[in-house]
């Protein structure tokens, strides 16, 4: 098979799941941590070398396709967007609870995936809900979450200062054992039960437990780095917070997949209006549950940081229900802030519309009897519409008896309607209904 040899330049519910019991091995089995990121931009990954040889093309009528990013390398189209799931990006766990892939290989598998189509959508919302694990592997480019930027912008609206957030030296047990409580360890911002309770145990001389106190303690000190500069930036105000907490994602985005993957194939996914449950159980958005915000502290803090990653490529917002009205204000206010008539930039904004959800978001009805009208509103608000796009929830299934048939039948219908098709079958199994309907 030949390489193509690029030249380097420059996307349920993605929460972890219990770890296994541990047992004690000798600390060589798992790869120890790679070395800690740096602000130098030197340390960007380069655009990978994949299988050129492996990618596929659609037939034009199913270029609107959006099928799931299974497996992640190999086989897959070159001119489709795909999804991906956290999760599945990370592959299985082995008997001590940790990923059997190394956090670098876990993001060069997203490197190599997405360099090969025409965009994945990533989920990168949360501590928990971004690619890399803060505990179960060795750590590459943790991302803060988005509500640590609301927090930093509303104690500093309120003239109270920020307190940092503790990372004494890796190795340092005492020092990380004295910091008793969450609320300790993460000073002014949102905390973590879980990342505290990893990160203040004692790192013994057996892996795993080692490797996951290290790995925990690494995560802690990525995000000590984070709050550092939204705290250097709070004698300026507000909104120079706001600046420093979106340079700061912006800037592990394009560490974790490289600032050419992240520009031209990665469209970051935000969850712009979480539900109850999201916002509850898995701390995703810019609130934070139990704790009130000023909404003004919000809105500041999501227009800098979407219109950060704006600038380094396409995002993707969810979700909204446009049988709602407020839903759909919402919506339309957020697209007025980053893609109004004067807004700068070519990048596009996907919108994750849908017409009912369960809870989880994975159940309901789609988007298809509201997005005509849904557009002419978006239209009339004065919305660059060249740089929105839309994504209809929930997938469209295809299984049963027929499929070839069901597959023609949809794609037909979401062309008619200008929306991508999204499907949640991979690769391999298209492929094989693509073929079938070509014969």
């Amino acid at each position: 098979m030949s390489l193509l040899v690029l030249a380097a330049v420059l996307p349920g519910c993605d929460e972890e799941r219990p770890p296994r019991p541990q047992s004690a091995q000798p600390e060589a089995r798992v790869p120890p941590p790679a070395a800690a990121a740096t602000d130098d931009e030197s340390s960007f990954p380069p655009f990978p070398l994949f299988d050129d040889a492996v990618l596929l093309r659609a037939p034009a009528r199913f270029d609107h396709l959006i099928p799931r990013l299974v497996p992640p390398t190999g086989p897959r189209y070159r001119n489709l967007r795909y999804e991906a799931n956290n999760l599945g990006m990370r592959g299985a766990h082995d008997d001590d609870g940790f990923y059997e892939a190394t956090g670098n290989a876990i993001a060069e598998r997203w490197r190599v995936g997405a360099a090969g189509t025409r965009g994945v959508f990533a989920l990168r919302d949360a501590l928990f809900s971004q690619q890399d694990h803060p505990i179960d592997h060795d750590p590459v480019s943790v991302m803060m979450p988005p509500s640590w930027v609301s927090v930093a912008v509303a104690e500093t609206m309120a003239r109270r200062p920020l307190r940092p957030v503790r990372a004494p030296p890796l190795d340092d047990d005492d020092a990380w054992q004295a910091l008793a409580t969450p609320a300790e360890l993460f000073g002014s911002f949102p905390p973590s039960e879980r990342l505290h309770e990893v990160a203040t145990r004692p790192r013994t001389v057996l892996a795993p437990e080692r490797l996951r106190v290290t790995n925990a303690r690494r995560s802690v000190a990525m995000l000590a780095a984070d709050a550092r500069a939204m705290i250097a930036a709070a004698p300026d105000g507000p909104e120079a917070v706001a600046r420093a907490g979106a340079e700061r994602i912006s800037l592990s985005d394009r560490r974790y997949f490289g600032e050419r993957v992240r520009r031209e194939h990665i469209i970051l996914v935000s969850v712009e209006n979480p539900n109850a449950h999201e916002v509850r159980d898995e701390n995703k958005g810019l609130e934070v549950y139990g704790r009130r915000l000023p909404p003004e502290a919000i809105d500041l803090a999501r227009r800098a940081i979407y219109a950060r990653r704006l600038q380094d490529g396409d995002i993707a917002i969810e979700r909204y229900h446009l049988g709602q009205p407020e839903e759909r204000r919402r919506a339309i206010g957020v697209l007025r802030e980053l893609v109004g008539p004067a807004a700068p930039g070519s990048h596009r904004v996907w919108v994750s519309v849908h017409g009912g959800l369960d809870a989880r978001g994975a159940r309901g009805t789609d988007a298809t009897p509201y997005i005509g009208g849904f557009r002419a509103e978006v239209a009339g608000a004065g919305v660059d519409m060249a740089r929105v796009r839309y994504v209809s929830r929930p997938h469209v299934p295809i299984g049963g008896r027929g499929m070839a048939r069901q597959l023609d039948a949809a794609a037909r219908r979401f062309r008619q309607l200008g929306l991508p098709l999204t499907l949640n079958i991979g690769t391999p199994l298209l492929r094989r209904l693509i073929d079938e309907l070509d014969r």
